[in-house]
């Protein structure tokens, strides 16, 4: 038991001498990587061990499971737990649990409930049941030298305090052939509540940015001698009783999911070539004015520009001893709350224009243009340019890429448009769920959804696995209301596309949009009404457009018939590549005769 101790609470002033050294380490340089605060929730389970008076065995912390690791294995522990990281090192948990010991003691001397009277030999003890709840500090050891949230491996000290709610397990006297005979003492009526200091340290796995995988081991002091219903005697002679407390410990795997928005900016920086870039025209040309003009066109993929991320693109003239600093481009994730030249979306990705004009200068005669991305997250401030972002936050560098050739002058060549043939991924329409009015049954439509449930059961067969729906209401009624209808016409689309998948792996995506107003106004628009015009119009002029598309039904009911119908509808998407011509311009030298 000493020894045990001893080791403890060695492990608990390790982990307080590491707290101020934590703070000091959370200063770092002026500009570190931006720190990940975030909330997690987890669970945990293993082995309890037992470190009372009937499992004590005087060696180090796993001699007590080495003698009695037949019951010992019968020994469990599972916990729910909700967390908070508050920077690189420091984070705080709390965790509530449910677990088991037992145990036994050969050749010691031992008092039942404190009776000194009658000196006990061989006991064994018969699953001491406890709930558990504790909060804990914990310290990243590693951050604390080295931040960097997608490290595979940490280590994580903890230490915290906590409350023990347990009923004492039957208590019997063992025969010299290790098994139970009469038991001296049946399970404790009532459960009784002490108090825990919980020390340990964590192995923790990154899975991926929101999961980590972590062993854990944790020993727990106790305030109670009762865990066991037996204390030690010291000796035979003076039968005096010492005051240990039993203690416990856990060997614990545990799952944790974290609500962070990762950002990952050197990832980003790593991959900047996924980033293509096209200028129109190139080579650059000075035109008749004695100016350059072009456009700076950016493709980002998705999936790959962070919600939380900014990049500054610099392009530049550079030439032989120099170069010309051009207007930097911003673009920002989706929710950065500041403004940029454009704004990316995470999943679409997509296509940005900048356009150039600036006059000649000889020296751009025989020059390069040039680009620079680098990466910062958002922090409060978008920085125009990359000299101020150097200054002022963490950065990562993406690879320089050539944009274009230099200038040429327009008078010696003549401009001709030449065709590529690029990759375009797109997303094509393939099925519709329609509705009834008011509606989110798949089953009110039944011819027309049989054949929606027949075109995706092709191209389940066709190999496709990734679906997005796009759900719609009739512009009628409350608009709030209508956009919840278009939700759960979402969610009944969803539903029944993974009802038809039946075992097979699909990915959908999807939300409803509220009122379809674009596609009524096409729809009247194309239609055979006879005062179509005049409809549209109305509607378009209308400050309540709800109530006069009302109007409109009951003058026209051709309206409610044929147009609203069409709209009440759960849209399937397909994401597919197709060929697209982009023209550009080039200059072509004139040969002079």
């Amino acid at each position: 038991m000493k020894k045990n101790l001893t080791f403890a609470k060695l492990m608990m002033l390790v982990v307080m001498a590491i707290l101020p050294f934590s703070m000091f380490a959370q200063e770092g340089k002026k500009h570190s990587k931006p720190a990940e605060k975030y909330w997690y929730i987890q669970a945990d389970g293993g082995l309890s061990i037992n470190h009372g008076d009937l499992a004590n065995y005087n060696g180090g912390i796993w001699d007590d499971f080495n003698h009695y690791k037949e019951i010992a294995l019968q020994n469990w522990n599972a916990h729910l737990g909700i967390g908070y990281q508050f920077g690189k090192v420091v984070g705080m948990n709390l965790k509530g649990g449910y677990g088991l010991l037992s145990g036994h003691k050969h050749q010691q001397a031992l008092v039942l409930n404190g009776n000194a009277e009658q000196t006990l030999w061989n006991l064994g003890l018969d699953k001491t049941n406890y709930i558990e709840g504790n909060l804990n500090l914990t310290f990243n050891l590693f951050n604390m030298f080295n931040y960097n949230p997608r490290r595979v491996i940490n280590l994580v000290p903890h230490v915290g305090i906590g409350g023990i709610y347990f009923q004492a397990g039957k208590v019997s006297q063992l025969d010299a052939d290790d098994k139970e005979a009469a038991a001296l003492a049946q399970p404790t009526e009532k459960r009784e509540l002490n108090f825990t200091v919980p020390v340990g340290m964590e192995f923790t796995f990154n899975l991926a940015p929101k999961f980590d995988l972590f062993l854990d081991y944790t020993y727990n002091f106790t305030g109670t001698d009762a865990l066991d219903q037996v204390a030690k005697i010291k000796s035979d002679e003076d039968k005096h009783i010492i005051n240990d407390k039993d203690m416990y410990s856990q060997f614990n795997l545990g799952l944790r999911y974290k609500f962070n928005n990762p950002c990952d900016i050197d990832k980003m920086a790593r991959e900047s070539k996924k980033i293509t870039y096209r200028v129109n025209p190139d080579p650059l040309v000075a035109d008749e004015n004695g100016n350059v003009c072009f456009d700076v066109i950016t493709t980002i993929p998705g999936e790959y520009f962070e919600k939380q991320a900014v990049m500054n693109l610099k392009p530049y003239l550079a030439y032989n001893g120099g170069q010309i600093d051009l207007e930097p481009i911003t673009f920002v994730g989706e929710k950065v709350k500041g403004e940029g030249d454009f704004r990316v979306n995470y999943k679409e990705g997509g296509e940005f224009t900048k356009h150039y004009c600036m006059p000649y200068q000889e020296e751009m005669a025989n020059c390069e243009l040039m680009g620079d991305p680098m990466f910062y997250v958002y922090n409060g401030t978008i920085y125009p340019t990359q000299d101020e972002i150097v200054k002022n936050t963490y950065f990562a560098q993406g690879s320089t890429v050539k944009l274009a050739d230099g200038v040429i002058k327009n008078e010696e060549y003549e401009t001709q448009t030449v065709y590529d043939t690029i990759d375009k991924v797109v997303a094509v329409k393939k099925l519709t769920y329609f509705f009834n009015k008011d509606k989110y049954n798949i089953a009110d439509r039944k011819k027309l959804n049989n054949e929606a449930d027949a075109a995706l059961k092709d191209l389940l067969n066709a190999g496709v696995t990734d679906f997005e729906i796009k759900a719609w209401a009739s512009p009628e009624g409350e608009e709030g209301h209508n956009f919840e209808l278009s939700n759960n016409r979402n969610e009944a689309a969803d539903k029944q596309m993974k009802k038809i998948a039946k075992d097979k792996e699909i990915n959908i995506t999807g939300k409803g949009y509220g009122e379809d107003w674009a596609t009524f106004i096409e729809l009247v628009a194309n239609s055979d009404l006879k005062d179509k015009d005049a409809i549209v119009n109305a509607i378009n002029n209308s400050s309540n457009k709800q109530r006069t598309v009302k109007e409109m039904c009951d003058i026209y009911p051709q309206l409610e018939k044929d147009i609203l119908p069409q709209l009440r509808r759960a849209e399937v998407y397909v994401n597919e590549t197709v060929k697209e011509t982009v023209a550009r311009q080039i200059k072509v030298k004139v040969e002079k005769h």
